[in-house]
């Protein structure tokens, strides 16, 4: 029996409560938990798992981080809920304020990307810009997976706290309970 098996069920109840701390509804925490074991699983098929608790709880910050993300930034409101259909902004067309927007969050993200450490930079353009594995990052720059992986985390955190602080303001009102439960994972509390 695989030993990120054999871990997840021991510390199930401990992963739910771990990510019952950021996620009110039940229906979430179950669906975050099934995605930690899934990754997780995935990842132990490709190599062994020297630590299985202390992975499924990485693992679980980091869905929850993305899972915290993804909602900031999806649409709090569907077309459907519209009486008229005629909404403006519905049409495919961009709006004039979005294209200034984006290109205004563009500018700001790359003059974040300027301003990362060189080997970060290096990384993230690598993987975002050009498509390469962390694999193929790794054997160009010849440097570990794992490096690769920190710098790349490292360079994602960083220009996401460089866009957020040039920014006159939270675009999307994201809630204190997101604000807060970002910097608990951030921070590792609850590890």
């Amino acid at each position: 029996m695989s030993g990120i098996l054999n871990e997840y069920e021991a510390s199930k109840a401990a992963l739910r409560r771990y990510l019952g701390r950021f996620f009110a509804r039940s229906q979430d925490v179950d669906d975050l938990l099934q995605e930690v074991f899934v990754r997780a699983y995935a990842m132990e098929a490709r190599r062994p798992i020297l630590m299985p608790r202390a992975y499924l709880f990485r693992v679980a910050k980091h869905v929850a981080l993305n899972e915290i993300a993804r909602r900031k930034n999806s649409a709090t409101d569907s077309v459907e809920d519209f009486e008229q259909p005629d909404v403006i902004g519905s049409d495919t067309q961009p709006g004039v304020e979005q294209l200034v927007d984006g290109r205004r969050r563009l500018a700001l993200f790359s003059n974040a990307v300027a301003a990362l450490p060189s080997q970060c930079r290096k990384v993230l353009v690598l993987k975002k810009i050009e498509g390469l594995s962390q694999r193929e990052i790794a054997d160009r720059l010849g440097i570990a997976e794992s490096t690769v992986e920190k710098h790349l985390a490292k360079a994602l955190l960083l220009t996401r706290d460089f866009m957020a602080r040039r920014e006159h303001q939270e675009p999307d009102g994201a809630s204190t309970r997101e604000t807060a439960a970002v910097r608990r994972l951030r921070s590792g509390d609850g590890e």
